[in-house]
């Protein structure tokens, strides 16, 4: 009888208490549709690992779409298509204010949740090919990646700054890219990415390359035009045959989430990647990149549930992390 009596105990117990845990989530979102990039790069790869965090540890269905990148990727978040949108400072600065790309449309309603990786901008070309420098690709065919994505965005700002005028300028996948180029379609394919690109280590398994980017007199003057722009370096040997730094620069990516996404769940969502960056460092080597204090580096207005996660963790914050009221 006793017995009896503690299992009606602990039955009443849990009824309670699962209406609590639903109440709470009431009003999260039943599934997640992360807006990451083309396949073949690195934004596609680590979008597939922050779905699988998504759905092991927080339990909602998580789906990984393809999109055209950093810039589509603001426009759906901020006309509620995706829950979550992978982006780089560059596109969401012009999103932001409503310049660039975004000229006559401000994109304001987009907040930043955690800082993802470095992204840098590099050129592959056929290494038996005729370009040796960034100026080389005056006249030839560029392939600077997917429309909207972080490649077109830097190339053609680079390009105009720079008096580069290439014959064609053409829209590929990073895969596409990387064939049209072991094909000789192409003389050339520039993209601003987290490092390794998987489609060019492919590629460069395969056939001999050559990598370049802008000088350094030319990396001076991009810096001091565009403030999400800054010098960097790529290391040696992360492609086949590459034994030299590449003088480069670089933009941040974040993740970004709609400023009306409830403040509990961005809370838990933040805290549930940074939890897990172990399992998203063996997804893609970037993911030891997606530390707290990188946030720092994040130039806007955090969503208040991102901001709460810094705040109790200590992490130091900027004024722009501050959302508007």
């Amino acid at each position: 009888m006793r017995r009896q009596s503690v299992r009606w105990v602990v039955l009443l117990v849990l009824a309670l208490a699962v209406p609590a845990w639903g109440q709470a989530r009431a009003n999260w979102p039943r599934s997640v549709t992360i807006g990451s990039a083309s396949i073949g790069g690195v934004y596609h790869v680590v979008g597939g690992g922050y779905a699988k965090v998504i759905q092991e540890k927080l339990g909602i269905p998580a789906s990984n779409r393809v999109t055209g990148g950093p810039v589509q990727n603001i426009q759906l978040v901020h006309a509620k298509q995706i829950e979550l949108g992978l982006t780089t400072m560059g596109p969401a600065y012009e999103g932001m204010q409503g310049i660039g790309w975004a000229r006559g449309t401000r994109h304001d309603t987009i907040r930043f949740t955690w800082p993802m990786y470095t992204s840098y901008y590099h050129c592959v070309v056929r290494g038996d090919g005729p370009v040796r420098s960034f100026s080389d690709l005056q006249g030839r065919v560029v392939d600077i990646g997917p429309r909207g994505g972080s490649g077109e965005f830097v190339s053609l700002k680079a390009f105009e700054l720079l008096g580069i005028r290439p014959a064609r300028t053409v829209n590929l996948s990073l895969a596409e890219g990387a064939n049209a180029l072991r094909d000789g379609l192409i003389d050339a394919s520039c993209i601003t990415i987290g490092i390794p690109v998987p489609a060019w280590v492919e590629l460069s398994l395969t056939r001999p390359t050559r990598f370049v980017a802008p000088s350094p007199e030319q990396i001076a003057r991009l810096n001091s035009q565009y403030p999400y722009l800054a010098p960097a370096a790529i290391r040696a040997n992360v492609y086949r045959g590459q034994d030299y730094v590449i003088r480069t620069v670089q933009m941040w990516n974040a993740a970004i989430v709609h400023r009306d996404m409830p403040d509990d769940f961005v809370y838990e969502l933040t805290k549930t990647i940074f939890e897990n960056r172990e399992l998203l460092e063996q997804v893609h080597p970037t993911g030891a990149e997606t530390v707290p204090v990188n946030v720092y580096y994040i130039n806007g207005p955090l969503h208040p549930g991102a901001l709460r996660y810094y705040r109790e963790r200590g992490v130091q914050l900027r004024p722009a992390h501050q959302p508007p009221r």
